[in-house]
């Protein structure tokens, strides 16, 4: 893919020539390093695509589970030995501080242009108000909530990766391209 773009940027030629000796030239150690950079940015700007399908797996198997209880899977024994059930109360509660701090986190980065936060983090808190509306006993009436807003959170973090890795390829592949032109000006 890393050899299209530079292809399609730089003309018939990917590779800038070796020139040790003129300001500005990629050495072809530099040339390697950088693009094998761009390539990995090119794999992190996925990183919030991946993000969204395992939540969707998990949505669905959370969908599945909707209508069953903890009670209903396990025995009365070990429920017992497990005390009583949260309250939904303090689920939502739960529930809308994650949603609010996430959904601000997310914004103050996009809006700074500050490195992307961790996508699996977000992630780890949807799948874990899943669990605790399973155990709880009322996944199938905040089952589309929990949906909803773990789309627009994961989401808006696939969107603060992507513009962030997007950003910080153009500056490498800038930084090539003037490279290349300072040694082909010659």
């Amino acid at each position: 893919m890393l050899q299209q773009i530079l292809t399609s940027k730089s003309g018939d030629h990917s590779t800038a020539p070796s020139g040790a000796g003129i300001v500005g030239a990629l050495t072809p150690q530099d040339e390697i390093t950088l693009k094998t950079d761009i390539d990995r940015m090119y794999c992190m700007s996925r990183r919030g695509l991946w993000g969204l399908l395992i939540f969707l797996v998990f949505s669905a198997m959370a969908y599945y589970f909707r209508n069953c209880t903890l009670g209903s899977i396990l025995s009365g024994d070990v429920v017992a030995q497990l005390g009583p059930a949260p309250s939904v109360i303090l689920v939502n509660i739960v529930f809308g501080a994650s949603t609010v701090s996430s959904l601000l986190i997310i914004a103050g980065r996009i809006y700074n242009e500050f490195r992307p936060s961790n996508t699996w983090t977000h992630l780890d808190f949807r799948v874990f108000l899943y669990l605790l509306y399973f155990i709880s006993g009322s996944l199938n009436d905040y089952f589309n909530v929990v949906f909803i807003s773990g789309l627009v959170v994961l989401g808006l973090q696939h969107c603060n990766v992507w513009n962030y890795y997007t950003r910080a390829i153009e500056i490498r592949l800038n930084k090539f391209e003037s490279c290349e032109r300072g040694v082909s000006d010659k």
